[in-house]
């Protein structure tokens, strides 16, 4: 008789302890000005940096010298504390965009929130929030939605699109506790998508947005209230209906072409 294969663990939900500290998701800045073709050493926080990508030796990742100049350099030597890069490229456009954008997203179904977590990171996201939501999957439905797998997305879409921050992510929280975060409550703008009603008015200069995107059925008529009391506009990107990772890229590239670096 043949024994039962023994049932694999589940992999948990990530908790805000088992992430990356954020200040291993900021820029990697070397102290001094570094030029092309040399090898630069590094020390703990640097390192830190490299780990939190999920870099191995010979791979590449972005860094800032001491004047602000973005460079590609490739690993050639990682520890827990220490290392050392070959600095191989000069970008010639910053891979970071002037505007603070953060994504606030409703929770979408059919695993999704893969294709929002990569898109988002790619358009220039600085920090991307889950929500519940009346309309959204419930709390139950996060391990079907792979949610344990959402920052590895990011990490990933860092290293194709060669940004230098990583976003910030956390788990899915209901919006209520979305809302009260400091980078909702501190943003120049908060947006809102709503295709029940018109447009409020969209200021000409913002340095900082929170675009807001509800699940397919939309916000309830509670959340809509609840956002524009928080301080958020409505806006209608057009007549159509969209689906609602559709409307999260569109809602994102306006945003950076208005105010960003689109």
């Amino acid at each position: 008789m043949v024994a039962p294969t023994p049932a694999q663990p589940r992999k948990p939900t990530p908790s805000p302890a088992s992430l990356p500290p954020l200040s291993a998701l900021d820029p990697i800045r070397f102290a001094g000005p570094v030029e092309l073709g040399s090898t630069v050493r590094f020390g703990a926080s640097v390192a830190a940096g490299l780990h939190a990508r999920q870099l191995k030796v010979s791979e590449a990742f972005t860094l800032h010298d001491s004047r602000g100049i973005p460079f590609r350099a490739s690993v050639k030597d990682l520890s827990d504390d220490r290392g050392a890069a070959l600095i191989y490229e000069q970008m010639q456009l910053p891979p970071e965009s002037p505007l603070e954008l953060t994504l606030i997203c409703a929770v979408l179904a059919r695993q999704r929130m893969t294709v929002v977590m990569q898109k988002a990171t790619e358009i220039g996201c600085n920090r991307i929030y889950p929500a519940l939501s009346e309309h959204s999957v419930p709390v139950g439905g996060l391990e079907h939605e792979k949610a344990h797998a959402w920052p590895n997305q990011v990490v990933r879409a860092v290293r194709q699109c060669r940004r230098a921050r990583v976003p910030e992510t956390a788990p899915a929280a209901p919006l209520v506790e979305v809302l009260a975060r400091p980078a909702w409550s501190q943003a120049d703008l908060r947006v809102f998508l709503d295709d029940t009603g018109e447009s409020g008015v969209i200021p000409d200069t913002a340095g900082s947005c929170v675009l807001a995107v509800g699940p397919e059925g939309g916000w309830s008529a509670e959340e809509r209230e609840l956002l524009l009391e928080r301080g958020a506009i409505p806006w209608r990107l057009s007549g159509r209906i969209l689906r609602a990772e559709t409307a999260v890229l569109a809602g994102l590239v306006l945003l950076q072409a208005r105010f960003g670096d689109f």
